[in-house]
Order: C-alpha cells, then structure tokens, then sequence
C-alpha cells in the first residue's frame, strides 16, 4: 500500500505557505492588541532596515517594503482574514487535542449518589394501589393497524 504525503502538511515545523503575511512580518496570529502588534511589527521593520540579510525568510532577503505590504494586508479585514486562512497550524496529536478540551472545559461536579431504593412490601404495595381486579381488562381493537 503506497502512502500518499499531504503536499500542504507542515514539513520540519515549516507552514508550507512560504510568504504569508505573518511569516513575512514574524507575527505570531495570535498575538492581541493593536499596540503589540504595531510594536512588533515596528521593531521588525528596523531589523530589515538594518540588517536585512541576517533576517531572510525561506533564503529570500526581505526589504522595507515587503514588511510594509504584509503591514497592510493585515490591516484590512479581508486580508487579515486570507492571511489566517494561509497560516494553518500544524496538526495536533490526540493527546494534544484531549489536553486543549479538558482545559477548556470546567471541571464537571461528580454526579450525585444513587437514590437508595425503597423495597415495600406486597401489604404496603395493595394499600397504595387501587385494586385493579374487578376492572374491565383494555380494549385494544383499532389501536393497532
């Protein structure tokens, strides 16, 4: 039986979309709010203006204006939403998915004891019952097809 390999599953940690936004800008997704972000993406910007050979992304030397372009794609909902599409996440392992469901989900209480069984007796039973002897038995002609 031949294995086929997904083309688009990552490969030694790399995504292999080689020249998304994020990678371009070296931005975690996830990363929130909109001063951290600029903040990042500043202090990136004058890493590439100063040294841009010592930050090469895939052996592509970047330049001001990649930055700037990944910059502004982010900005645009459209191109935030493209770019997160772009940058899926490495696959998890089962062990990694049953980790991520139990910390999301509260603790559950542990359901409550068994309420004990009440036997009573054939005397006790006739008193609370009424007394179905004498009763005409059900008639059950036209209840079924």
């Amino acid at each position: 039986m031949t294995t086929i390999d997904n083309p688009w599953a990552w490969q030694d940690g790399l995504n292999p979309y080689r020249s998304t936004p994020f990678q371009i800008l070296d931005l975690d997704p996830t990363l929130a709010g909109r001063g951290a972000i600029r903040a990042h993406i500043e202090r990136r910007r004058q890493r590439v203006k100063r040294a841009a050979d010592r930050y090469p992304l895939f052996g592509r030397t970047l330049t001001v204006a990649d930055i700037n372009r990944a910059q502004e794609e982010l900005a645009d909902a459209e191109g935030r939403l493209l770019a997160e599409l772009l940058t899926h996440r490495p696959e998890r392992t089962g062990d990694e998915l049953t980790a991520e469901l139990l910390d999301a989900f509260p603790r559950l209480p542990p359901p409550p004891a068994p309420t004990p069984r009440l036997d009573v007796d054939e005397q006790t039973a006739r008193y609370l019952l009424p007394d179905l002897s004498s009763a005409a038995p059900p008639r059950w002609e036209g209840l079924l097809p």
